[in-house]
């Protein structure tokens, strides 16, 4: 069976969203940030789980040694040098979805902010005939619009929900949906629904 569209979940995770996550030292989010977006995501996965549109949530990892040091961070591990030491690790619950969601058709762990670097999402969209990407999660800056240009390149169209991503910095989502509506359609929920 084929599907047209798949709906992305990315990196809704525990160490990102929880107030005691890891990643929420770094400040406040705009607006009223993750917390906003939550009921807006569930909304979206509900959809399309009663429409037939595979869910798919990525989850950032970081791999550990036999030791339990982190290993494989590359470049990563020097911009976030607290990974180093702590979150996202491998089955840990910071590294779970958080259960505010439904629970997706499928789980993709990754590496880097992209869902397609060294991961098997491409593997599955071509399995499920996928055409057209539907991007939710964090951060449009970081993930989102990683996955998004990566998305590009293999010729998907996507489609942004902007009241269903959200940033670390404002000015930074901001022109990440910039970014965003130049390679694809950028929509509220309510439209895409519509």
């Amino acid at each position: 069976m084929s599907y047209e569209q798949a709906l992305l979940v990315i990196d809704m995770q525990m160490d990102f969203c929880h107030p005691n996550g890891v990643y929420q030292h770094l400040g406040n989010l705009p607006g009223t940030g993750i917390q906003a977006i939550i009921p807006n995501i569930r909304l979206m996965m509900e959809v399309a789980r009663a429409r037939r549109i595979p869910i798919i949530a990525t989850k950032f990892t970081v791999f550990t040694d036999l030791d339990k040091k982190a290993i494989g961070l590359g470049h990563l591990g020097q911009l976030l040098p607290f990974l180093q030491q702590e979150g996202f690790r491998q089955g840990s619950p910071g590294q779970q979805i958080i259960p505010e969601l439904p629970h997706p058709d499928y789980e993709i762990e990754k590496t880097r902010y992209s869902a397609f670097y060294s991961s098997p999402l491409e593997a599955l969209l071509r399995a499920l005939q996928v055409k057209e990407l539907i991007l939710t999660g964090i951060a449009t800056n970081g993930a989102v619009e990683a996955t998004a240009h990566d998305a590009i390149m293999r010729d998907y169209e996507i489609v942004t929900l902007k009241d269903c991503v959200t940033s670390f910095a404002a000015a930074l989502h901001e022109a990440s949906l910039l970014n965003l509506a130049a390679m694809g359609q950028v929509k509220n929920s309510t439209e895409w629904l519509g």
